[in-house]
């Protein structure tokens, strides 16, 4: 399936609704100001194809979620992942809810209420309810990440991938959200265009 560039606006109009409540949601976890850095759309028939692997990386912690033909991925460096889950870890049992599992635990409930919001957005025009897996906790090279999230996922046809950067410049923090929609997703949205 090919996208014309018209095509591509009424996506990137969907995902730019659920990315504004993704940053609402997680500006109530952290409780600081969330700017969206950048929203970017491409075709990848393979993990290679993705431009992001080539940038540099460090360890990052996430989770993803899915439904068939789609993947959700969110993913913070390990500095943000402290940062943003610092709320709610403190306070309570003398800091035993602080520990790495429990940090891991707490970076995987943001990263699906992070992205359930951009779910029910990509929901919304058909008027149907996306029931997405539990979040599968990852940590490691963004690289990894993301070619192990390209394996999880099962498409019908092609693959378009969305990659959106959010930034907290109060508690320098980041957070990647990738969505990985197959033809047969991409054809629904764009069959509900004025949703």
């Amino acid at each position: 399936m090919e996208i014309t560039p018209q095509d591509q606006k009424t996506i990137l109009r969907f995902v730019k609704r659920g990315v504004a409540a993704s940053s609402s949601k997680l500006a109530a976890i952290s409780r600081t100001v969330w700017d969206i850095r950048g929203i970017s759309l491409e075709a990848c028939a393979r993990p290679e194809d993705c431009a992001q692997l080539k940038e540099p990386s460090e360890s990052y912690l996430g989770a993803y979620c899915q439904a068939p033909g789609k993947l959700f991925l969110a993913f913070f460096s390990e500095l943000s992942a402290a940062r943003i889950t610092l709320p709610l870890l403190s306070g309570g049992a003398g800091g035993r809810l602080s520990t790495p599992q429990r940090r891991e635990a707490a970076v995987a409930e943001v990263a699906n209420i992070v992205i359930n919001a951009v779910a029910d957005a990509l929901a919304e025009p058909g008027g149907m309810a996306v029931i997405l897996s539990a979040p599968k906790c990852v940590r490691g090279q963004r690289a990894d990440i993301i070619k192990a999230a390209f394996g999880n996922l099962f498409p019908c046809g092609r693959i378009f991938s969305v990659f959106i950067q959010m930034a907290s410049q109060e508690i320098a923090a980041d957070c990647t959200l990738l969505m990985m929609l197959d033809d047969v997703n991409v054809n629904f949205l764009l069959q509900h265009p004025e949703a």
